[in-house]
């Protein structure tokens, strides 16, 4: 993948993360209605952007991997520098808006000292401080087990057992909690938060890093429509599984985030369609007519836009919530609302903050 691709995709991502979580209020059954008598169609369009867009974490973790082994290819490893390195880009941003949302919470600030440290390493490890952390805590965990995950090497059989394990993992965990399969492990089974879930999207984008011209070769089998009718196929059964396990749970959340089989395939196929569009690139701009003025324009502005996709993401939480009010626009005229305010007000943070080292290092910039 060429850098300006995995810029586009992270911007891309973000504004749907965005979109995800303006949409809490209007995805079906996010109110605890998960009755189809009352389905219409700002609750179906606002579900749709909601779970269509469930590829947007699994993506940020593959392109994390991506990026992570492109870096560090072109030096030695050696865990200490690997490590001040990494920590450096992701503690500071993880401690602050940890602490930054803990103390603004009631409870917190009533407790006594010892429960308030108590819920500080509580929180501390798995990102529950807010909800969106809980994926700094997954990259954290992906960092720790890089070392030994660069120890495999890529061939197209540990891609087969990789691909194997990640399907049987999901629809194992998928199985138990919609079905009661397998009583006797479901307490032993680790929910979609946990690591497991999340290393085998880590490791492939490690590997579309270490094989780049056999991933090509394998996405160039298809022209970039099939690949992109494959995903629209992928996410009509993912929002369609999406509805039938929030009807037998009685929960939209219930039926669960990320660690179900559909999202697995949703996001494989979004990730094989938008590797289909670097070898699209001058055709577009042919068709488009673009000059190559106007393509250094557009090459400039999605580098702006992926660079500030991690503050973006940092900062968003706090823009909905400081623009709450708003929600009485409703629907999908707030998710436009939420997605222009998050990129406003996030790019001109990160443009005043990213020549300032200590504020650099806290907002992600």
């Amino acid at each position: 993948m060429s850098r300006q691709l995995t810029n586009l995709l992270r911007a891309i991502a973000i504004t749907l993360v965005v979109a995800i979580h303006a949409s809490n209020s209007w995805y079906f059954g996010a109110n605890g209605d998960v009755s189809l008598a009352h389905l219409n169609p700002v609750v179906f369009l606002d579900t749709a952007i909601n779970q269509a867009g469930r590829f947007t974490v699994p993506l940020f973790v593959i392109l994390s991997g991506f990026g992570l082994t492109m870096s560090e290819t072109s030096r030695p490893f050696c865990f200490v520098g690997f490590w001040q390195r990494r920590s450096l880009r992701i503690i500071p941003p993880y401690i602050f808006f940890s602490l930054v949302s803990i103390a603004s919470q009631p409870l917190f600030q009533s407790a006594s000292l010892p429960d308030k440290l108590n819920h500080l390493w509580q929180v501390s490890q798995d990102g529950a401080a807010d909800y969106h952390l809980y994926f700094l805590a997954i990259i954290i965990q992906c960092y720790i087990a890089y070392p030994l995950l660069r120890q495999i090497p890529f061939s197209t059989r540990n891609l087969a057992l990789l691909g194997s394990f990640t399907i049987c993992l999901f629809t194992l965990r998928w199985s138990v909690s919609l079905f009661d399969l397998f009583p006797a492990i479901a307490p032993y089974l680790s929910d979609s938060n946990h690591c497991i879930f999340w290393l085998p999207y880590f490791l492939l984008g490690m590997w579309l890093a270490k094989a780049p011209d056999w991933f090509a070769s394998q996405v160039r089998r298809l022209a970039s429509r099939q690949w992109g009718w494959i995903w629209a196929i992928a996410s009509t059964i993912e929002v369609s599984e999406f509805y039938f396990a929030a009807l037998k749970m009685g929960s939209a959340d219930a039926a669960g985030h990320y660690g179900r089989p559909t999202v697995l395939l949703m996001t494989i196929a979004f990730l094989l369609w938008a590797m289909s569009w670097q070898y699209r690139q001058r055709s577009w701009s042919t068709h488009l007519n673009l000059s190559h003025r106007h393509r250094e324009i557009a090459a400039t502005i999605i580098g702006i836009l992926g660079s500030a996709s991690f503050s973006i993401f940092l900062t968003h939480v706090w823009v909905l919530r400081l623009i709450s009010p708003l929600e009485v626009a409703g629907g999908i005229a707030y998710l436009f609302i939420a997605a222009i305010a998050s990129w406003g007000i996030g790019l001109s943070i990160w443009q005043r903050v990213r020549s300032v080292k200590v504020l650099n290092l806290i907002l992600g910039a």
